[in-house]
Parts: structure tokens; sequence; C-alpha cells
């Protein structure tokens, strides 16, 4: 496995190159913690985690520190409307996650904002922005 490989399975953190263990969420969130979620975290850093699938424990992405969830965040808010809701320009999410994928010019497999850094969180979130302003809710 590749070391980018690694860290886009929270196996290595990518700001402290070193090992992840899986702890729960009381070891990220405390003891009176009820998300019930596993999460990757650093070895050398707590700050830096991500969560896991609740179903096999995979990895969500790369592990992040507070400012790269808050841009992972940041562009949720942006691309989820892309396919969600009334107004979408997407018929579904992997419409939408195919055309961010072209757009970023991103293996699809690696187009996901868990996986994302904080300059591909801001520019999908530019793409995301300039779509909406050129189009007027045409569902691809």
């Amino acid at each position: 496995m590749k070391d980018l490989d690694k860290i886009l399975t929270g196996k290595i953190c990518p700001y402290c190159n070193c090992e992840t263990i899986l702890v729960s969420d009381k070891d990220i969130y405390g003891q009176n913690s009820d998300y019930g979620g596993m999460y990757f975290k650093c070895i050398k850093n707590s700050d830096h985690y991500v969560g896991t699938y609740k179903k096999d424990k995979r990895s969500l992405g790369r592990l992040a520190d507070k400012e790269l969830r808050a841009w992972k965040m940041k562009g949720h808010e942006v691309f989820d409307p892309l396919w969600k809701g009334e107004n979408r320009f997407f018929s579904n999410q992997q419409a939408a996650y195919k055309w961010l994928s072209d757009a970023m010019q991103l293996e699809l497999g690696y187009t996901h904002f868990g996986m994302f850094t904080i300059e591909q969180c801001q520019n999908a979130i530019l793409l995301c922005n300039n779509l909406k302003n050129e189009n007027n809710g045409n569902i691809r």
C-alpha cells in the first residue's frame, strides 16, 4: 500500500506521518459521548482523527485537524444541495460526484470530501458555487 493510500484510508496521519489507532467516540469526544462511532486517531496528536463507516470500520478518508474538518463541512454545505432537495442540479449523489470528479480532474475513487486536503475542499467549493451561478437549477 502506497503512502497516499495509507493516508486516505486512515492508516497514517498526514500531519505527523505516524501510525494511527482505532478508538471509540469516547476517546474523541469524552466519556459522556453517545455518538457510538469508531475513529482512526493519530498516536501523536489526538486532534488528528477521522470517523469510520459503522458497518465495516473502514476510514471515511484522511485524518483531519480542526481546520480541515471545518473545510470538509463547508464543502458538504455547498455540494450536498447540488444533489439533494428541490433545487438540485443532479439527479443523485453518484451523478454529482461524477461531475465533481471530472471538474477536479480526480479519479472518481478519490473524489470525496473525506479524502480532500484543504486546497481540494476550497477548489470543490469554488467549482460548486460556479456551477450554481452558471446554471439555473437544470438537473443533469
